[in-house]
Parts: C-alpha cells; sequence; structure tokens
C-alpha cells in the first residue's frame, strides 16, 4: 500500500488513477468544467496518498478552483476513501455513503468553510462572543446553501470584507482540543487573500505546525495579495480561464443552450464558467441590443434622454448594470479591432450597426472609454451610488466618443 505524508491517513491503493467516471473507477469532479489538468493532478495525488499539508488553488473567478476543492474535500471524506484498501477499485465521492450525505449538503463535521464574514453586531477581541444576528445567520445558511447547489457560486455576503482573525483561532483552538482519529479534516479557506494580517498571521503559525490529518484548500484570484509565506508553504495549482470556445461546447453539452446564444455568452464570460451560467440565463442577445440603445442615447446626447436613463439603472438590479457595463466594453473593443483591422475583427452581433457605430467614432480614444467602463465595474463592486456611477460614466462616454472635436491648426 502507498504511504501517506507522515501524520495523515492512510494512503488508498484501490483510488483508480484514471477518468473512469461512468465505468466505475476514479475520483469525480463532476461539477468541475474544462480543467481536466488540474482534475488529473489532484486524482493522482489522491491515489498515491502524497497529499501535500495545504493547497493553494490560483486562478481568475469562475474558473473552477472551489468546485476543485470542494470535489477534493468530498472525495477525501467519503467513507469508501478510508475503506477502498480494503479491495475493489473505489467511485470517489461514491454518493451512497453517510459521508457523502455529509458532505453532498457541506455539513459533514470534519470539513469547515471560512470565508469572508461580518462581525457580528456585538462582540470582539479574543473570541467571537455574540452570535449572529437572526438576518446574518440566515444569509449566511443561504449563502452556503447556494455553494451546495452550484460549486461555482461565490461565497459573499453583504458586509463580509474578510476572513476574520477570531474564526482562524478558534480553528487552531479546535484542532488543539480535538485529537488525531486517523479520518480527513478539511479546511476550505475561500478568498485567502482577504485574510488581513492578523488573521494571516495567525493561520500562517497553522502552517508552520500543520495538526496531523488536516488538508487546507486555499482559493484565491488575487495572487498578489497573498502572504508571501503563507504561498511558499502550499503547493500551488493553477486554474487558467476558460477558453471561448470550450466554453460554448459545455454550454450546448452541460445546460442545452443553443449555439448562438452558448457563442455569445461564452464571448461575454471572459473566461468564467460562472459568468457564462449567467449570460445563458440572461439572454445575452437581448444585453446587447440594450447596450446598442445606450450608446445610441449617448450619440443623441439629449440630457432629458440620459437623466432617464440614469435612473433606469439606478433603480433597477444591480446585476443587470453589471451586465450592461461587460457588454459595454466588450462592444468598444470590437469596435477598436474593427477600426485596427476592419477585415478580422471580432463582433458581438449587430455587425452593421458596429460598423456604422466605428465610422462615426473614428479617431477617438476607444482604449479610455473602456477604462472608464472598467472603472464604473469596479465603482459598483465597491458599492458607490449606481446613480452616481451612471452620471460619471456617460459623462465620460459622451465626452471622448462623441462630443465635438477640437479644430486642428
Amino acid at each position: 500500500m502507498a504511504q501517506a505524508p507522515e501524520g495523515g491517513p492512510p494512503a488508498v491503493a484501490g483510488v483508480r488513477n484514471d477518468k473512469q467516471d461512468a465505468a466505475g473507477g476514479g475520483v469525480r469532479f463532476p461539477h468541475l468544467v474544462a480543467q481536466e489538468r488540474a482534475a488529473d493532478v489532484l486524482r493522482r495525488a489522491l491515489r498515491s496518498g502524497r497529499l501535500p499539508h495545504a493547497y493553494l488553488f490560483l486562478g481568475p473567478e469562475g474558473a473552477g478552483k472551489e468546485a476543485a476543492a470542494i470535489g477534493l474535500a468530498r472525495a477525501l471524506l467519503c467513507d469508501k476513501y478510508r475503506d477502498a484498501d480494503a479491495g475493489g477499485e473505489a467511485v470517489l465521492p461514491c454518493e451512497e455513503c453517510p459521508g457523502c450525505a455529509q458532505s453532498r449538503r457541506l455539513t459533514h463535521p470534519n470539513l469547515r468553510i471560512l470565508f469572508p464574514l461580518p462581525k457580528p453586531k456585538e462582540g470582539g477581541g479574543e473570541e467571537i462572543r455574540e452570535e449572529y444576528s437572526t438576518a446574518q445567520q440566515k444569509r449566511i445558511d443561504e449563502v452556503l446553501a447556494a455553494k451546495e447547489q452550484d460549486p461555482y457560486t461565490p461565497l459573499s455576503v453583504p458586509g463580509g470584507q474578510e476572513i476574520l482573525v477570531e474564526h482562524i483561532r478558534a480553528l487552531r483552538r479546535e484542532f488543539r482540543l480535538t485529537s488525531f482519529s486517523g479520518e480527513w479534516r478539511v479546511v476550505l479557506i475561500s478568498q485567502a487573500d482577504r485574510l488581513r494580517l492578523q488573521a494571516a498571521n495567525a493561520f500562517l503559525k497553522l502552517l508552520e505546525e500543520p495538526p496531523k490529518g488536516v488538508l487546507f484548500l486555499l482559493t484565491s484570484s488575487r495572487e498578489s495579495r497573498l502572504l508571501p509565506t503563507i504561498v511558499s508553504r502550499c503547493q500551488t495549482l493553477r486554474f487558467p480561464a476558460l477558453s471561448t470556445e470550450r466554453i460554448a461546447e459545455e454550454l450546448q453539452a452541460r445546460l442545452d443552450a443553443d449555439r448562438g446564444t452558448a457563442e455569445l455568452a461564452a464571448r461575454l464570460a471572459r473566461g468564467s464558467w460562472r459568468a457564462a451560467t449567467e449570460w445563458v440565463r440572461a439572454d445575452p442577445a437581448a444585453e446587447i441590443e440594450r447596450a446598442v440603445e445606450v450608446l445610441r442615447i449617448l450619440v443623441k446626447g439629449d440630457p432629458g434622454e440620459m437623466d432617464v436613463e440614469v435612473d433606469r439603472l439606478a433603480s433597477g438590479p444591480g446585476e443587470a448594470f453589471a451586465r450592461l457595463l461587460v457588454v459595454l466594453a466588450d462592444w468598444l473593443r470590437d469596435v477598436m479591432r474593427y477600426e485596427a483591422d476592419p477585415e478580422r475583427y471580432a463582433h458581438l452581433g449587430r455587425s452593421q450597426v458596429l460598423v456604422k457605430f466605428a465610422r462615426h467614432c473614428a479617431g477617438r480614444p476607444f482604449e479610455q472609454a473602456i477604462e472608464a467602463v472598467d472603472d464604473a465595474r469596479l465603482d459598483l463592486e465597491r458599492r458607490v451610488q449606481p446613480a452616481l456611477v451612471a452620471h460619471q460614466l456617460f459623462f465620460h462616454l459622451r465626452r471622448l466618443l462623441f462630443a465635438p472635436m477640437p479644430a486642428v491648426g
């Protein structure tokens, strides 16, 4: 039987190292989309028993880091992983044992999930002395329930700015007070870059002297914000952005999207599977029409119409405004491509309208306009008032793209 690292549960010889999910062998990552290399690395580690004490999954948002982390955790927590060396070729997770039932609901007693949360209304100091309010706890439970249904769902709650040092300290106390029982314990730290200095230093002590039988799974989309000493103590596994072509194929295969919708959604998703599924549900063709209408309003420059549009964006769902900004940025990039090479430009549809727009705005600073749109998107993420964001964006786009150009000479 293969040897596990010192202090870890035994390796499992009966776990296959292939991808015969349907045939009845191997470790399954059914929710992980188009990340075969990462899945193979994790399968080999599970079969050999040479798991590190900590993995760091890096990659853009929506690339599948947490889908892989949850899949790996569920394989380790499956009862058949522990028993597989008794004979047979285990399929992990088996989806039949009590351990799988618990890990599927993300309630397994050996699974801990940490992510940015607000502090409770009262309390502080060394421990969190007060419970979350009913409203706070309800929102946290809703987020975890959504994660159970779709591992690509972000772990995000209002007011959750950082991973609290109190939760790291509670984790350390738990490991000090409980002895190694021969079973794996898994800690998933989502958005590890949100460990502020105090919390990061507290967590570093866990990594420097890792508890027996504990696997830490860290995920991050912002490597530069991670404490270098934490990065150096983890085995890094990268999850690249998905290609547009692969996303379109998977949307058609998994969600039964028609080809045209799948291709538009894939293009707008910018390499993110989560974003692609959201675009399919949002009707990307309608979103493009909406963006074109906004540009028409800006071309006309009627202050009354622009004010009405600002009010509409400010009073509508924030997700709709965010989608509009993505389409506007991609549209402007296509206009810029057309201006650089009319024969080969990529387009989001409505090609005649795009060409007419490109000719109308010839010579304009499209890069600055795209930057203005991206700044607006970041402002929304920072919870700046939508009306202010829309007003500033319209002002900048009108000035950059449509205002009379100064005379030369």
